[in-house]
């Protein structure tokens, strides 16, 4: 991954299916008074990539190339402009879902990393981290997005692999326990980037 040569700053939020990555990165967005984005994202190949995730039509070699390019048009045309600009950017999941979900489909993670090895590296990324059982719980309150994801059994190794993304990548990661309310949450990672 290339090292970030901008002013701006830039944070990734993190986690399994039902972790809050949506709440917590739109309220750190508004509290930092940043640019709040996501992914898959709202470009055509994002478009494409929901419709992949959303079948099991489809190989995980095509899936990780759709984010992979996705993940690239999608810093072209909203991230890197505005970190030029000395912006701040918070993006609800990044690669790290790719080195996290794509190696849970079967495929091996280095091949992963090397589809993506030109997207930019955070400052800093939050990993909202809770069990596959309270994650899937909560998918099934709020509704299920209908991808292939949202299985039990996935998810367990979802997590799992998230632990271990300390190992597999080099740059500032922190774990926030997301089992918590959604308040004490957020102050977690205030209290985080505060720290730093």
């Amino acid at each position: 991954m290339k090292e970030k040569d901008y002013p701006g700053t830039f944070i990734v939020i993190e986690g399994a299916d039902g972790a809050g990555t949506t709440t917590q990165s739109k309220k750190l967005a508004e509290e930092l008074d940043a640019y709040w984005t996501y992914e898959p994202s709202k470009n055509k190949i994002g478009e494409k990539v929901d419709e992949l995730i959303s079948s099991d039509d489809y190989s995980p070699e095509s899936v990780a190339l759709a984010f992979a390019a996705d993940r690239m048009v999608h810093l072209e045309e909203e991230i890197v402009s505005r970190l030029e600009n000395g912006e701040t950017v918070v993006c609800d999941r990044y690669y790290h879902s790719s080195f996290v979900y794509q190696p849970a489909m079967g495929l091996k993670l280095d091949w992963v990393k090397t589809l993506n090895k030109s997207a930019l590296k955070p400052d800093i990324t939050f990993v909202l981290d809770i069990s596959a059982e309270e994650g899937m719980e909560r998918v099934e309150e709020r509704g299920r997005d209908g991808n292939i994801f949202e299985e039990l059994g996935f998810q367990q190794e979802v997590v799992a692999r998230y632990l271990e993304l300390n190992d597999v990548i080099d740059e500032e990661i922190r774990f926030i326990d997301a089992s918590l309310p959604v308040e004490e949450v957020f102050d977690q990672i205030l209290n985080n980037l505060e720290d730093r």
